[in-house]
Protein backbone atom coordinates (compact mmCIF):
# COMPACT_ATOMS: atom_id res chain seq x y z
CA UNK A 1 0.00 0.00 0.00
CA UNK A 2 3.01 2.25 -0.45
CA UNK A 3 2.08 5.62 -1.90
CA UNK A 4 -1.52 5.38 -0.71
CA UNK A 5 -2.77 8.59 0.98
CA UNK A 6 -2.84 8.30 4.76
CA UNK A 7 -6.50 9.29 5.01
CA UNK A 8 -7.44 6.51 2.59
CA UNK A 9 -5.44 3.96 4.57
CA UNK A 10 -7.36 4.97 7.70
CA UNK A 11 -10.79 5.11 6.09
CA UNK A 12 -10.62 2.05 3.83
CA UNK A 13 -10.74 -0.58 6.64
CA UNK A 14 -13.83 1.07 8.08
CA UNK A 15 -15.45 1.14 4.65
CA UNK A 16 -14.77 -2.58 4.33
CA UNK A 17 -16.20 -3.16 7.81
CA UNK A 18 -19.36 -1.19 6.97
CA UNK A 19 -19.67 -3.08 3.70
CA UNK A 20 -19.41 -6.37 5.59
CA UNK A 21 -22.32 -5.35 7.82
CA UNK A 22 -24.37 -4.39 4.77
CA UNK A 23 -23.45 -7.66 3.10
CA UNK A 24 -24.56 -9.52 6.23
CA UNK A 25 -27.99 -7.89 5.98
CA UNK A 26 -28.16 -8.95 2.32
CA UNK A 27 -27.28 -12.56 3.24
CA UNK A 28 -29.98 -12.70 5.91
CA UNK A 29 -32.59 -11.26 3.55
CA UNK A 30 -31.67 -13.39 0.54
CA UNK A 31 -31.47 -16.60 2.57
CA UNK A 32 -34.46 -15.93 4.76
CA UNK A 33 -36.13 -19.20 3.76
CA UNK A 34 -33.02 -21.07 4.91
CA UNK A 35 -33.20 -19.46 8.32
CA UNK A 36 -36.80 -20.68 8.66
CA UNK A 37 -35.30 -24.13 9.21
CA UNK A 38 -34.31 -22.99 12.68
CA UNK A 39 -37.92 -22.50 13.74
CA UNK A 40 -38.62 -26.23 13.52
CA UNK A 41 -35.53 -27.23 15.52
CA UNK A 42 -34.75 -27.55 19.16
CA UNK A 43 -33.11 -24.32 20.34
CA UNK A 44 -30.43 -26.16 22.29
CA UNK A 45 -29.47 -28.26 19.27
CA UNK A 46 -29.25 -25.14 17.10
CA UNK A 47 -27.10 -23.27 19.61
CA UNK A 48 -24.86 -26.31 20.00
CA UNK A 49 -24.40 -26.46 16.23
CA UNK A 50 -23.47 -22.76 16.10
CA UNK A 51 -20.86 -23.34 18.81
CA UNK A 52 -19.51 -26.41 17.00
CA UNK A 53 -19.32 -24.44 13.75
CA UNK A 54 -17.31 -21.75 15.54
CA UNK A 55 -14.94 -24.36 16.98
CA UNK A 56 -14.64 -25.89 13.51
CA UNK A 57 -13.48 -22.55 12.10
CA UNK A 58 -10.87 -22.18 14.82
CA UNK A 59 -9.55 -25.71 14.27
CA UNK A 60 -9.40 -25.19 10.51
CA UNK A 61 -7.52 -21.96 11.09
CA UNK A 62 -5.05 -23.77 13.35
CA UNK A 63 -4.31 -26.43 10.75
CA UNK A 64 -3.88 -23.84 7.99
CA UNK A 65 -1.61 -21.84 10.32
CA UNK A 66 0.79 -24.79 10.62
CA UNK A 67 1.00 -25.04 6.83
CA UNK A 68 1.36 -21.28 6.38
CA UNK A 69 4.20 -20.93 8.90
CA UNK A 70 6.05 -23.84 7.31
CA UNK A 71 5.65 -22.81 3.67
CA UNK A 72 5.34 -19.03 4.11
CA UNK A 73 8.82 -18.65 5.56
CA UNK A 74 7.67 -15.98 8.04
CA UNK A 75 6.76 -15.76 11.71
CA UNK A 76 2.99 -15.36 11.90
CA UNK A 77 1.19 -15.42 15.23
CA UNK A 78 -1.90 -17.59 15.52
CA UNK A 79 -4.24 -14.81 16.65
CA UNK A 80 -3.66 -12.39 13.71
CA UNK A 81 -3.93 -15.32 11.33
CA UNK A 82 -7.23 -16.41 12.90
CA UNK A 83 -8.64 -12.95 12.16
CA UNK A 84 -7.43 -13.08 8.56
CA UNK A 85 -8.74 -16.62 8.15
CA UNK A 86 -12.22 -15.79 9.42
CA UNK A 87 -12.49 -12.53 7.46
CA UNK A 88 -11.30 -14.31 4.33
CA UNK A 89 -13.91 -17.02 4.76
CA UNK A 90 -16.53 -14.30 5.26
CA UNK A 91 -15.55 -12.56 2.00
CA UNK A 92 -15.71 -15.89 0.18
CA UNK A 93 -19.41 -16.02 0.98
CA UNK A 94 -20.06 -13.27 -1.55
CA UNK A 95 -17.39 -13.74 -4.21
CA UNK A 96 -15.40 -16.93 -4.80
CA UNK A 97 -11.69 -16.48 -3.94
CA UNK A 98 -12.18 -12.86 -2.78
CA UNK A 99 -11.22 -13.85 0.75
CA UNK A 100 -8.15 -15.70 -0.46
CA UNK A 101 -6.96 -12.62 -2.37
CA UNK A 102 -7.51 -10.56 0.78
CA UNK A 103 -5.45 -13.00 2.85
CA UNK A 104 -2.63 -12.99 0.31
CA UNK A 105 -2.46 -9.19 0.18
CA UNK A 106 -2.57 -8.80 3.96
CA UNK A 107 0.05 -11.50 4.56
CA UNK A 108 2.34 -9.78 2.08
CA UNK A 109 1.78 -6.33 3.59
CA UNK A 110 1.96 -7.25 7.27
CA UNK A 111 4.25 -10.28 7.42
CA UNK A 112 6.23 -10.19 4.19
CA UNK A 113 4.90 -13.52 2.92
CA UNK A 114 5.52 -13.67 -0.83
CA UNK A 115 2.57 -14.37 -3.08
CA UNK A 116 4.15 -17.55 -4.43
CA UNK A 117 4.71 -18.81 -0.90
CA UNK A 118 1.10 -18.03 -0.01
CA UNK A 119 -0.15 -19.81 -3.13
CA UNK A 120 1.99 -22.80 -2.15
CA UNK A 121 0.41 -22.84 1.32
CA UNK A 122 -3.03 -22.25 -0.16
CA UNK A 123 -2.58 -25.26 -2.46
CA UNK A 124 -0.89 -27.44 0.16
CA UNK A 125 -3.44 -26.95 2.96
CA UNK A 126 -6.52 -28.34 1.16
CA UNK A 127 -4.45 -31.03 -0.53
CA UNK A 128 -3.07 -32.41 2.74
CA UNK A 129 -6.51 -32.03 4.34
CA UNK A 130 -8.21 -34.06 1.63
CA UNK A 131 -5.55 -36.78 1.58
CA UNK A 132 -5.58 -37.16 5.36
CA UNK A 133 -9.37 -36.94 5.71
CA UNK A 134 -9.90 -39.53 2.98
CA UNK A 135 -7.31 -41.78 4.65
CA UNK A 136 -8.64 -41.30 8.18
CA UNK A 137 -12.19 -41.82 6.94
CA UNK A 138 -11.20 -45.04 5.15
CA UNK A 139 -9.56 -46.36 8.33
CA UNK A 140 -12.52 -45.42 10.55
CA UNK A 141 -15.06 -47.01 8.23
CA UNK A 142 -12.93 -50.18 7.79
CA UNK A 143 -12.65 -50.58 11.58
CA UNK A 144 -16.21 -49.70 12.58
CA UNK A 145 -18.61 -50.33 9.68
CA UNK A 146 -16.79 -52.24 6.92
CA UNK A 147 -20.06 -53.32 5.30
CA UNK A 148 -21.23 -49.73 4.67
CA UNK A 149 -21.70 -49.03 0.98
CA UNK A 150 -22.48 -46.20 -1.37
CA UNK A 151 -24.54 -47.84 -4.07
CA UNK A 152 -22.71 -51.05 -5.06
CA UNK A 153 -19.28 -49.92 -3.76
CA UNK A 154 -17.87 -50.30 -0.24
CA UNK A 155 -17.49 -46.87 1.37
CA UNK A 156 -14.14 -47.71 2.92
CA UNK A 157 -12.71 -48.76 -0.44
CA UNK A 158 -13.99 -45.60 -2.13
CA UNK A 159 -12.37 -43.42 0.53
CA UNK A 160 -9.08 -45.33 0.30
CA UNK A 161 -9.02 -44.95 -3.50
CA UNK A 162 -9.81 -41.25 -3.15
CA UNK A 163 -6.92 -40.83 -0.68
CA UNK A 164 -4.53 -42.58 -3.04
CA UNK A 165 -5.66 -40.56 -6.06
CA UNK A 166 -5.43 -37.26 -4.16
CA UNK A 167 -1.93 -38.13 -2.90
CA UNK A 168 -0.72 -38.62 -6.48
CA UNK A 169 -1.84 -35.18 -7.70
CA UNK A 170 1.38 -33.18 -7.03
CA UNK A 171 3.57 -35.98 -8.36
CA UNK A 172 1.49 -36.15 -11.54
CA UNK A 173 1.98 -32.41 -12.02
CA UNK A 174 5.77 -32.77 -12.29
CA UNK A 175 5.81 -34.25 -15.84
CA UNK A 176 2.88 -32.06 -16.84
CA UNK A 177 4.88 -28.90 -16.05
CA UNK A 178 7.44 -29.90 -18.65
CA UNK A 179 4.73 -29.77 -21.30
CA UNK A 180 4.00 -26.09 -20.73
CA UNK A 181 5.63 -24.08 -23.55
CA UNK A 182 7.90 -21.25 -22.42
CA UNK A 183 8.19 -19.22 -25.59
CA UNK A 184 5.99 -16.44 -24.21
CA UNK A 185 6.68 -14.32 -21.12
CA UNK A 186 3.34 -15.13 -19.45
CA UNK A 187 3.81 -18.87 -19.88
CA UNK A 188 7.38 -18.63 -18.63
CA UNK A 189 6.17 -16.76 -15.54
CA UNK A 190 3.44 -19.36 -15.00
CA UNK A 191 5.92 -22.21 -15.35
CA UNK A 192 8.31 -20.67 -12.79
CA UNK A 193 5.56 -20.00 -10.25
CA UNK A 194 4.00 -23.45 -10.60
CA UNK A 195 7.42 -25.10 -10.37
CA UNK A 196 8.29 -23.18 -7.20
CA UNK A 197 4.91 -23.97 -5.63
CA UNK A 198 5.29 -27.65 -6.42
CA UNK A 199 8.90 -27.72 -5.15
CA UNK A 200 7.94 -26.13 -1.81
CA UNK A 201 5.02 -28.52 -1.41
CA UNK A 202 7.06 -31.66 -2.08
CA UNK A 203 9.95 -30.44 0.12
CA UNK A 204 7.59 -30.05 3.08
CA UNK A 205 6.76 -33.77 2.95
CA UNK A 206 10.25 -34.58 4.28
CA UNK A 207 9.65 -32.73 7.56
CA UNK A 208 8.24 -35.30 10.00
CA UNK A 209 7.57 -32.79 12.77
CA UNK A 210 5.57 -30.63 10.40
CA UNK A 211 3.59 -33.61 9.09
CA UNK A 212 2.89 -34.72 12.66
CA UNK A 213 1.47 -31.31 13.56
CA UNK A 214 -0.69 -31.26 10.42
CA UNK A 215 -1.95 -34.76 11.23
CA UNK A 216 -2.79 -33.77 14.81
CA UNK A 217 -4.82 -30.74 13.69
CA UNK A 218 -6.52 -32.80 10.97
CA UNK A 219 -7.50 -35.48 13.48
CA UNK A 220 -8.93 -32.83 15.79
CA UNK A 221 -10.94 -31.33 12.92
CA UNK A 222 -12.10 -34.77 11.81
CA UNK A 223 -13.42 -35.80 15.24
CA UNK A 224 -15.03 -32.42 15.91
CA UNK A 225 -16.71 -32.25 12.50
CA UNK A 226 -18.04 -35.82 12.61
CA UNK A 227 -19.65 -35.00 15.97
CA UNK A 228 -21.09 -31.85 14.38
CA UNK A 229 -22.60 -33.87 11.50
CA UNK A 230 -24.09 -36.37 13.96
CA UNK A 231 -25.68 -33.54 15.98
CA UNK A 232 -27.01 -32.01 12.77
CA UNK A 233 -28.77 -35.22 11.73
CA UNK A 234 -30.04 -35.75 15.26
CA UNK A 235 -31.60 -32.28 15.22
CA UNK A 236 -33.96 -33.58 12.51
CA UNK A 237 -34.57 -36.85 14.34
CA UNK A 238 -32.51 -38.83 11.81
CA UNK A 239 -30.26 -41.55 13.21
CA UNK A 240 -26.96 -42.04 11.40
CA UNK A 241 -23.99 -44.26 12.05
CA UNK A 242 -20.36 -43.27 12.23
CA UNK A 243 -19.73 -44.24 8.61
CA UNK A 244 -22.54 -42.05 7.32
CA UNK A 245 -21.30 -39.06 9.34
CA UNK A 246 -17.79 -39.63 7.97
CA UNK A 247 -19.08 -39.73 4.39
CA UNK A 248 -20.98 -36.48 4.77
CA UNK A 249 -17.98 -34.81 6.42
CA UNK A 250 -15.69 -35.78 3.54
CA UNK A 251 -18.24 -34.37 1.11
CA UNK A 252 -18.46 -31.19 3.20
CA UNK A 253 -14.66 -30.87 2.96
CA UNK A 254 -14.82 -31.11 -0.82
CA UNK A 255 -17.55 -28.48 -0.89
CA UNK A 256 -15.38 -26.21 1.26
CA UNK A 257 -12.31 -26.35 -0.95
CA UNK A 258 -13.82 -26.86 -4.40
CA UNK A 259 -15.98 -23.74 -4.70
CA UNK A 260 -18.16 -23.51 -7.81
CA UNK A 261 -20.73 -20.89 -6.78
CA UNK A 262 -20.52 -18.31 -3.96
CA UNK A 263 -20.62 -20.45 -0.84
CA UNK A 264 -21.32 -23.41 -3.16
CA UNK A 265 -24.97 -22.49 -2.80
CA UNK A 266 -27.07 -25.18 -4.52
CA UNK A 267 -24.06 -27.36 -5.36
CA UNK A 268 -23.60 -28.54 -1.78
CA UNK A 269 -27.32 -29.23 -1.40
CA UNK A 270 -27.37 -31.31 -4.59
CA UNK A 271 -24.31 -33.27 -3.47
CA UNK A 272 -25.77 -33.96 -0.03
CA UNK A 273 -29.05 -35.07 -1.59
CA UNK A 274 -27.22 -37.45 -3.94
CA UNK A 275 -25.14 -38.93 -1.12
CA UNK A 276 -28.20 -39.40 1.08
CA UNK A 277 -30.00 -41.20 -1.75
CA UNK A 278 -27.03 -43.44 -2.51
CA UNK A 279 -26.90 -44.47 1.17
CA UNK A 280 -30.57 -45.42 1.24
CA UNK A 281 -31.94 -42.26 2.89
CA UNK A 282 -34.31 -39.64 1.52
CA UNK A 283 -32.86 -36.86 -0.61
CA UNK A 284 -34.76 -34.29 1.45
CA UNK A 285 -32.81 -35.34 4.54
CA UNK A 286 -29.54 -34.55 2.82
CA UNK A 287 -30.86 -31.18 1.65
CA UNK A 288 -32.16 -30.35 5.14
CA UNK A 289 -28.84 -31.22 6.75
CA UNK A 290 -26.96 -29.14 4.18
CA UNK A 291 -29.28 -26.21 4.80
CA UNK A 292 -28.86 -26.43 8.56
CA UNK A 293 -25.09 -26.67 8.25
CA UNK A 294 -25.10 -23.65 5.97
CA UNK A 295 -27.29 -21.56 8.27
CA UNK A 296 -25.43 -22.38 11.49
CA UNK A 297 -22.12 -21.97 9.66
CA UNK A 298 -23.11 -18.49 8.48
CA UNK A 299 -24.29 -17.61 11.98
CA UNK A 300 -20.99 -18.71 13.52
CA UNK A 301 -19.05 -16.89 10.82
CA UNK A 302 -20.99 -13.67 11.41
CA UNK A 303 -20.47 -13.89 15.16
CA UNK A 304 -16.71 -14.14 14.59
CA UNK A 305 -16.24 -12.02 11.45
CA UNK A 306 -18.03 -8.85 12.50
CA UNK A 307 -16.06 -8.33 15.75
CA UNK A 308 -12.85 -9.35 13.98
CA UNK A 309 -13.62 -6.91 11.17
CA UNK A 310 -14.11 -4.08 13.65
CA UNK A 311 -10.91 -4.96 15.51
CA UNK A 312 -8.98 -5.20 12.26
CA UNK A 313 -10.26 -1.83 11.10
CA UNK A 314 -9.38 -0.22 14.45
CA UNK A 315 -5.90 -1.80 14.45
CA UNK A 316 -5.19 -0.64 10.92
CA UNK A 317 -6.49 2.85 11.63
CA UNK A 318 -4.29 3.23 14.72
CA UNK A 319 -1.20 1.84 12.99
CA UNK A 320 -1.51 4.25 10.08
CA UNK A 321 -2.17 7.17 12.44
CA UNK A 322 1.10 6.53 14.26
CA UNK A 323 3.13 5.55 11.18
Amino acid sequence: MAGTPEWLRRVLPWVVFAASIAATVVVVRQRGEDFELLAALDVRATLLLVVLQGVYLVVQSGRFHVVLVKLGGARIEAWPWLRLFVLGRFLNLFLPQAGNVYRGVELKRRFGVGYTRFVAAFANAPWTAMVLNFGIGAAVVALTQPAERIGPWPLGLLLACAAFAAALVPFALVPMLRLIPRRFRLLEWLHVRLSETLHVTLASLRDRVYLGRVLAWTLAAFVQAVVMLWVCFSAFGVEVGLAEAVAFYVLLQLATYLVVTPGNLGVQELAFAGLATSMGAAAVEGIAVSGLLRVTGVMALLLLALPFGGVEALRTSRSTRHA
